[in-house]
């Protein structure tokens, strides 16, 4: 059976972007994490439609623009 979460450094790794970078993305009030003790686990469906609606929103599609909160929140 397929895992349904991935950890922050996968996600990294998805993204093309550092884990600083990634746990910094993970502390946004919009973004799909779970933490569970320690650990933080990004839901992998969430994930994708977190990242399909940010995108959307992103008039020119770059991340440093998703880290900063200057996208607009879906509605």
């Amino acid at each position: 059976m397929e895992r349904m979460t991935m950890t922050v450094p996968e996600m990294a790794e998805k993204l093309g972007i550092s884990r600083p970078t990634a746990y910094e993305l993970v502390k946004r009030s919009d973004f799909p994490a779970l933490r569970i003790g320690r650990r933080i686990l990004i839901p992998k469906k969430s994930f994708e439609l977190w990242l399909i609606t940010s995108t959307s929103n992103n008039h020119d599609g770059s991340v440093s623009n998703l880290l900063d909160g200057s996208m607009k929140s879906p509605e």
